[in-house]
């Protein structure tokens, strides 16, 4: 009998646009198929689309490969991203009849944001393609030239309608696998992000994911986060073969005996070590901007953020930093690296060892790429920070020939209003508050130079830095 527990594992998650046939290459690759296989998902079947991830397997010699298949779909685009976490390495299917189109894009900028480094390119259908072969995979390698993937990248031609091609590119799979850097962490805490959980009839409550961490054991007491449940571990399956243990790297199914199973949902964790993990909804963090999102990120700007398996709805502060303040930055402009604050709209799991997340924008219409980036963890809050912002003030010069300097009223409305802002820095071409000018608020400002024409009525901008405690979104007008 196989061992299967024997083998390495490796994960590669199946991306590419709606309808380009990722499920049937996923279903002529496969020698295995999980509980939460290909589109088990009852509306997939009806609606004849992957809404779900599904999990195959096949054998390469010493290897166990998992094909990690998520939807197409533009509206399911937050599901693709839970897979992220769990993967190795990358399969991108591509319509040959049609060429690389806007879900393609965005699983690679997805993809890319998240530090998968290593693809794999099938281009699938070509028993439909009447064109030239070899001059549309040059066209394919033209495409990826601009991504940090480049063009010398493995590309497969391959029909699952006729099971075409599918030897080479399982050789191709083969030696990709064999050249990846993987590093599993097999101490510690053991650390499980659940996709798929249910009942079965006379055996109890079932969970399956992939571990990340740590050692699971038969007879293990474990708890799933944060719903505050726990069982003992009864049974372990990898690939509906019973095992007494897995490891980091093993996609699992654990029957747990004494779990609540109807709290459970995607995006808990089933671990040894609750301390692992903080339940927060605002953090402060470093976003990584990819250079093909376009739409600016202002101050409060709603995002949704993928972590692990689960997508939550938030908003970004983004910030700059000068002498120790961190001063609001209305707009992120051309910045393609930016601190923010995230204000999530409810609390979420963070698994400490695993401090990326993706940002996107899935407001915007799905004929636009809408994922804004990756973003790092810098630290976790309890309380809302204080942030900084420039006031701008506007007064006029009422008098520019005074003997006694160029006198300005509109910046103070009395004396010791006047004398609270001497020696404030105004905007060019005016440098400073010099002295407050009778009892009516007026003010002396100075001028950068001697020789520069000022006139009456002109503008004298004070730019103030003031101090307020971030509030949430629903308060946010109180800030502008």
């Amino acid at each position: 009998m196989l061992k299967i527990e024997k083998k390495i594992p490796v994960h590669i998650g199946l991306f590419g646009h709606i309808d380009s046939g990722k499920t049937a290459v996923a279903a002529v690759l496969s020698e295995f198929i999980s509980t939460a296989g290909i589109d088990a998902h009852p509306q997939s079947k009806e609606r004849g689309i992957t809404i779900d991830l599904g999990f195959t397997s096949f054998i390469l010699e010493e290897y166990l490969i998992t094909l990690v298949d998520g939807p197409g779909h533009a509206d399911l685009i937050k599901i693709s991203a839970s897979s992220v976490e769990i993967i190795d390495c990358a399969l991108i299917v591509i319509d040959i009849t049609k060429g690389p189109q806007i879900q393609t894009g965005e699983h690679l900028i997805m993809i890319e944001s998240l530090d998968i480094k290593d693809i794999i390119i099938a281009l699938n259908k070509i028993d439909l393609f009447k064109g030239d072969l070899d001059a549309e995979v040059k066209k394919i390698r033209e495409f990826f030239k601009s991504t940090s993937y480049g063009s010398d990248i493995p590309i497969f031609s391959v029909s699952a309608k006729n099971q075409l091609g599918f030897e080479d590119l399982k050789q191709g799979i083969l030696e990709k696998v064999k050249t990846l850097d993987i590093k599993r962490n097999y101490e510690g805490s053991v650390i499980i992000p659940i996709d798929h959980h249910f009942l079965i009839k006379g055996r109890g409550a079932v969970i399956t994911g992939t571990i990340l961490k740590g050692r699971l054991k038969l007879n293990q007491d474990i708890d799933v986060i944060p719903v505050n449940t726990s069982g003992r571990v009864k049974t372990i399956q990898i690939f509906r073969q019973n095992v007494d243990e897995a490891k980091a790297g093993d996609r699992v199914g654990v029957n747990i005996k004494g779990l609540d199973i109807k709290k459970v949902y995607r995006g808990c964790y089933a671990t040894n070590n609750k301390d692992a993990f903080d339940f927060c909804d605002l953090i402060e963090i470093q976003v990584n901007k990819s250079k093909l999102f376009k739409p600016e990120t202002h101050f409060g700007t709603q995002v949704h953020v993928t972590l692990g398996m689960s997508t939550s709805t938030g908003f970004l502060f983004p910030y700059y930093e000068i002498d120790g303040k961190k001063i609001q930055l209305e707009s992120s402009g051309d910045l393609n690296t930016f601190m923010a604050f995230l204000w999530l709209n409810e609390k979420v799991l963070i698994n400490k060892d695993r401090i990326t997340m993706l940002i996107s924008r899935l407001d915007l219409p799905p004929t636009t790429l809408r994922i804004l980036g990756a973003a790092k963890l810098t630290k976790i809050h309890k309380k809302p920070p204080i942030l900084y912002k420039f006031k701008r003030k506007k007064g006029r010069v009422q008098n520019s020939e005074h003997s006694q300097g160029i006198i300005c009223s509109g910046l103070a409305q009395s004396l010791e209003g006047a004398k609270k802002i001497i020696g404030r820095k105004l905007e060019p071409p005016f440098t400073k508050i010099i002295g407050p000018f009778g009892t009516k608020g007026l003010v002396i400002v100075g001028v950068e130079r001697k020789d520069k024409t000022v006139k009456k009525g002109q503008s004298v901008m004070l730019k103030e830095l003031r101090s307020f405690t971030l509030k949430s979104k629903k308060d946010l007008n109180l800030l502008n």
